[in-house]
C-alpha cells in the first residue's frame, strides 16, 4: 500500500510551508493531487518524491518558468525524456558555474580569515 499524507505531513517532510505547497499547485509545479471525501490535499510517494526534487532545482537557481515546463514535460511522460535531459543537462552546467564560483569566493574568505588570524596572532 502506497503512503497517504496531508498538507501538514507535506510540510514537515519538505520544510515547505503549506502556503508554499499551495503556491507551487497553483504554478502548476505540483499536479494531480489526489482530494480525500472531506475535499483536503492527499499526497503521496510519488508527490513527496518530486516536491523533494523540485526544492532541489529550485534552491540551484532554475527559474520559475523552466520548473513550470519541465513539470509539463514530466507529466507527458517518457516521450518528454530527451526534451527533460536536455533541460537538466543545462541547469547542470549552470550548478557547475556556480561551484566554481563558490569555490572562488571560499578561497577569498579563507584568505580574509588567514590575514585576520595573522594579525591576532601580532596583538
Amino acid at each position: 500500500m502506497k503512503n497517504q499524507f496531508n498538507i501538514k505531513e507535506v510540510s514537515t517532510l519538505t520544510g515547505l510551508s503549506k502556503d508554499t505547497l499551495r503556491f507551487y499547485e497553483k504554478q502548476c509545479l505540483i499536479k494531480n493531487i489526489s482530494r480525500n471525501e472531506h475535499g483536503y490535499r492527499i499526497y503521496s510517494d510519488f508527490d513527496i518524491e518530486w516536491i523533494n526534487f523540485l526544492i532541489k532545482v529550485k534552491n540551484t537557481g532554475m527559474p520559475l518558468k523552466d520548473l513550470q515546463l519541465y513539470a509539463i514535460l514530466m507529466e507527458k511522460g517518457n516521450s518528454t525524456i530527451l526534451e527533460r535531459e536536455k533541460m537538466l543537462i543545462q541547469h547542470r552546467k549552470n550548478v557547475k558555474i556556480q561551484i566554481a564560483n563558490l569555490e572562488i569566493t571560499l578561497n577569498r574568505i579563507d584568505e580574509k580569515l588567514d590575514r585576520y588570524h595573522m594579525v591576532m596572532q601580532q596583538l
